[in-house]
């Protein structure tokens, strides 16, 4: 909602307020400003000017040389207008000045020299395209006209809630301002003669529940033309381009009083008669933007009996609309269910200020003086007579009051609100107030039925026109109900410190996905979907965190930060588990390994986050296993999942490259990422003291080099060197070193590995570590692997 203050001061008193207090106090009880915005903030330097004389140019019959008063100076100004006259008042942007960024300058026009340039409406947005240029009706030569047509009032930019439909109008705002700052708000006087009641020339029925009221009033003897410019000064403000003063004027009072209003030609139409009646299926409708759609029973529409005239409370027919020579208008001021508008805009793909609006919920109860205000334009502006009687079809529901207890808003809001101010500010918003014994028997007006229904719904009323930055923030005092934090919180603690440890930062994202995004990286992925998704970014619960970390990690990269490591934990989503929610932790990374060292050259590789997942697992006091994997969407030769007792536990890998850089633009670099389920691996985890036993005598270390086939993987490796050796001196065994490429046999790489000889009770001999080697080369020798020389 755009709210123009020159047109807001004709509802409240804001001299006294500059735009940027208007706009905090907004925001603070609740509806919040995006901005301040000025919309004539292009035009600088214009000044009012008086046509001293005129004459033809001499090279040329289609221009004319002026000369102007601007005050302190007489400039020239060649002109295409030839309808300029001697004696009259213009706005001219003289040499020096500036339109939308474009400084003017003396320009020679067949040797004439202009010294600036006329403005016309077109100029200010306040027409398609003019003919002629601006005159002024007053103003002094030299005055600023952008003072002079109070070009220089701002708008102030208002976002709303959905619940708060009521402040989609000047009048609304007006009546928050007034709340806040405890001022009267006037609302223009309207015509109370205008009668109401049956009409032998109107006839209004009601065939569908989803019309709730249905006002009509003819008017006759219509001179359809362009609007005063003050109206359509509003309406550019606003945000609406002025068309013709009929149109003008209905949704001049749409945005002052957020009734959505319509406007018919009565001789288009064929009838004086109206029928609201449900859609057949199947049946179109030609709207006013030229879209013909096709509507089910479900939609609604205003007829004459037989022939829509109108898509109710979304958009009128092409059919019935104003244009220039129309003559006689039936004017409409109806009231829709808001939850049909809404289902029919969102079917039809349609939004228009007027379903905005209904779907949001209108006042019911402000139907009659609408159309009188509509009526009173329409006299003023369009030299228009009343024609009939005003026919008010429908219902009125009838409002429930709600109890409003002393203690219950004392409770809520600390008793930080006097008593006698909660009747002032309930007032002051409109609400029909009576105190009571224990407190307020309150009423809502009809503009906030749909969205005040219960006691809360009043405190919180009172609560942010009084203001909350004015209570006193106190904790609740909570009685502690268990032993402390649990368990799994504090471990989660510790997994986010090891992370930190090794130097990640920690992101927090959304809990929804865009399926399609998943598609693309890995196709065939189950996902829990939402039944009413806000967009398609947001349609499926993430059935892995790996998603929003690579999207992180492209949007860090894509800004200049090549050296990255991300972590997430969080809840992740399965259909096909039995647990389908459980936790996981996901960590991407990509880069250098010390970005803050000069002098450390690694980067990060797959054994780097290898080695963190083994740490991460001895928290838990597990081991893993690693096997390969063959996820299309991770590199070949560098994707393992991780496995815990047989149960797969999570997956280690390389970015496939092609996917990096196509769908994520990281260009540069191995992009490592991982994911653990933590629930999982926290059921299964063991008792883990912490301590390491050292032997006071030295290690004895042996380097074995290894000629392996590819169909061997060093786990396999791994696993045959740990069990011929368990229950022996052996200690552990680690990779040292792995090569591929010249020098080697086709088919086979070299691991290099290191076994590691411990005693508690002597020094070993190499006698007794080389008859355990032998072991080992005599089991390795049987599976293909060499030893080599």
């Amino acid at each position: 909602m755009r709210l123009y203050l020159e047109w807001l001061g004709d509802f409240i008193d804001i001299s006294d307020k500059s735009p940027e207090e208007l706009g905090n106090s907004l925001s603070l009880s609740g509806t919040e400003v995006a901005g301040v915005e000025y919309p004539w903030s292009y035009v600088e330097g214009a000044l009012v000017g008086r046509i001293v004389s005129t004459g033809i140019h001499p090279e040329s019959e289609r221009l004319q040389i002026t000369e102007i008063d601007i005050g302190a100076r007489k400039i020239t100004v060649v002109t295409a207008d030839l309808t300029v006259k001697k004696g009259e008042t213009v706005a001219v942007l003289p040499e020096g000045s500036s339109l939308s960024g474009m400084k003017i300058e003396k320009k020679e026009f067949l040797g004439v020299e202009s010294e600036g340039m006329f403005l016309s409406l077109e100029e200010l947005g306040l027409e398609d395209k003019s003919l002629t240029i601006l005159r002024l009706e007053e103003g002094r030569p030299g005055d600023s006209v952008v003072e002079l047509l109070g070009l220089d009032s701002p708008v102030v930019e208002v976002e709303l809630t959905a619940n708060r439909g009521d402040c989609l109008s000047v009048v609304g705002l007006a009546r928050e301002l007034g709340a806040i700052f405890e001022k009267k708000i006037t609302r223009p006087e309207v015509d109370e003669s205008i009668q109401t009641g049956d009409d032998p020339f109107l006839k209004v029925k009601l065939n569908d529940n989803g019309c709730i009221r249905y006002t009509a009033l003819l008017v006759d003897h219509v001179k359809i033309g362009e609007s005063p410019l003050w109206m359509k000064k509003r309406l550019v403000a606003a945000g609406l381009r002025p068309i013709n003063n009929v149109v003008d004027i209905t949704n001049y009072v749409m945005l002052e009083t957020g009734h959505p209003v319509h406007a018919f030609d009565v001789e288009k139409i064929g009838s004086t008669e109206i029928v609201v009646r449900k859609a057949r299926n199947g049946e179109k409708l030609e709207l006013l933007d030229g879209k013909t759609v096709e509507l089910d029973n479900n939609d609604m529409l205003i007829t004459n009996g037989e022939t829509p005239l109108a898509l109710a409370g979304v958009m009128g027919g092409e059919e019935s609309g104003v244009y220039s020579t129309t003559k006689r208008v039936l004017l409409e001021v109806a009231v829709f269910d808001p939850v049909r508008i809404r289902k029919t805009a969102r079917k039809l793909g349609i939004s228009t200020d007027s379903s905005y609006r209904f779907e949001r919920g209108i006042d019911y109860e402000d139907s009659i003086y609408v159309i009188r205000r509509l009526a009173d334009l329409m006299k003023q502006l369009c030299s228009a007579n009343v024609g009939s009687n005003i026919v008010d079809a429908g219902r009125v529901p009838e409002l429930q009051h709600i109890k409003l207890r002393e203690s219950y808003v004392s409770e809520r809001l600390g008793g930080a609100v006097p008593p006698e101010k909660i009747g002032r500010i309930l007032e002051s918003l409109e609400f029909s107030v009576e105190r009571t014994d224990d407190g307020w028997k309150v009423r809502p007006p009809a503009f906030r039925a749909y969205d005040t229904k219960l006691e809360i719904d009043l405190v919180e009323e009172i609560g942010r026109i009084y203001g909350y930055d004015r209570i006193v923030n106190e904790l609740p005092r909570i009685s502690p109900i268990s032993g402390g934090v649990p368990e799994s919180l504090k471990r989660q603690k510790r997994l986010k410190d090891l992370m930190v440890a090794n130097g990640f930062d920690e992101v927090v994202t959304y809990s929804f996905v865009n399926p399609e995004e998943i598609a693309k990286v890995n196709k065939g992925v189950d996902c829990i979907a939402l039944r009413n998704p806000l967009s398609m970014d947001m349609a499926v619960l993430r059935p892995s965190l790996v998603y929003n970390l690579l999207a992180a990690a492209s949007y860090n990269f894509r800004r200049q930060n090549r050296d990255i490591k991300l972590f997430e934990i969080a809840s992740v989503f399965n259909p096909l588990e039995k647990q389908c929610e459980t936790t996981a932790l996901g960590f991407v990374a990509t880069g250098r390994e010390n970005p803050q060292d000069y002098s450390d050259k690694r980067v990060i590789d797959f054994f780097t986050i290898k080695g963190i997942i083994d740490e991460f697992f001895s928290l838990y006091g597990l081991t893993p296993a690693y096997k390969p994997s063959s996820a299309p969407w991770l590199e070949r030769g560098k994707a393992v999942s991780v496995e815990i007792e047989g149960a797969r536990a999570g997956f280690l890998g390389a970015v496939d490259p092609a996917i990096a850089d196509s769908l994520y633009e990281i260009k540069s670099g191995e992009v490592f990422i991982a994911e653990l389920n933590v629930t999982l691996i926290e059921s299964m985890m063991k008792e883990f003291s912490g301590v390491k036993k050292i032997s006071p005598f030295p290690r004895v270390f042996r380097d074995l080099s290894f000629l392996v086939p590819y169909s061997i993987d060093y786990g396999q490796l791994e696993k045959l060197i740990t069990d011929t050796l368990e229950g022996t001196l052996f200690n552990e065994v680690r990779v040292s070193d792995l090569y591929e490429g010249k020098g080697i046999e086709h088919g086979y790489r070299s691991i290099t590995v290191t076994l590691a000889f411990e005693s508690f009770e002597k020094t070993l001999t190499d006698e007794e570590i080389n008859s355990l080697i032998e072991l080992v080369l005599k089991e390795t020798e049987e599976i293909g692997v060499k030893l080599r020389g």
